[in-house]
């Protein structure tokens, strides 16, 4: 079965491109420089106009349709007039075949390249990428090589840390930004951190802070909040707040 198909603006009906073929071909989105720019410019959607048996059949409706719309002044995608034939599925066997043939990802230098460079194989290799991709991080005076290695110090997760980052200091009013940058000003710290910072008792010994008294026994900042709040015990610790 073989048809003819147009492709148009919706918004104005105006048909940009007509084409023959079979199949799926009326829903391919590739054709020509005019016609990629107009989809790219337009909303546009395809249609089938007409169906036919014999493939000649549908060549000849496809160049009636193009000489019949280009005298309306439409049709402008269409650099030849129709009906001169051609492919109609992109992936013939033989274009299959050759294109596996002369994949070059497929010869044995690619792939010994590819695994001699591959972070996920190569220690060195992951350390070189870490280090340039990577930025350092700094809390206070100290740095930290990665959002990692800092989360991991503070016994919380790389988002909860990253948030931390883009406000510019911890919840035990310590700085924290990327190396190389400038820390916050501590007039704007020091507003918010009376504000939150809540001093706590785990087992007889009082914390600074809520961060500060989870990273003693071994929790999260977020844990020890719930079970503080709902008065339950913390890893058998008991915590309750100082005041």
């Amino acid at each position: 079965m073989y048809y003819v198909y147009e492709w148009f603006i919706e918004e104005t009906g105006e048909v940009i491109y007509v084409g023959k073929g079979t199949r799926n071909r009326y829903k391919v989105r590739k054709h020509n420089r005019f016609f990629n720019d107009m989809i790219r410019r337009y909303k546009c959607s395809s249609r089938i106009v007409k169906e036919f048996e014999n493939e000649d059949d549908a060549f000849k409706y496809e160049f009636d349709r193009v000489v019949e719309l280009k005298c309306k002044g439409q049709c402008v995608c269409n650099i030849n007039p129709g009906g001169s034939g051609g492919e109609t599925k992109w992936w013939t066997e033989d274009r299959r075949k050759w294109y596996s043939e002369n994949n070059v990802m497929k010869s044995k230098e690619q792939r010994e390249r590819m695994s001699v460079n591959n972070p996920m194989k190569n220690k060195e290799i992951a350390r070189v990428v870490g280090e340039k991709h990577g930025r350092k991080i700094c809390v206070e005076d100290k740095v930290y090589n990665s959002l990692r290695e800092v989360s991991e110090a503070y016994n919380m997760s790389p988002q909860a840390f990253f948030y931390w980052l883009k406000r510019g200091y911890t919840n035990d009013h310590e700085r924290c930004y990327y190396y190389g940058e400038n820390p916050r000003e501590l007039q704007i710290l020091d507003y918010h951190y009376n504000k939150v910072k809540k001093r706590v008792i785990i087992d007889g010994i009082e914390y600074e802070s809520i961060n500060a008294g989870a990273r003693a026994i071994g929790s999260s900042g977020s844990w020890l909040l719930r079970s503080l709040r709902d008065g339950k015990q913390v890893k058998g610790h008991t915590c309750k707040y100082a005041d």
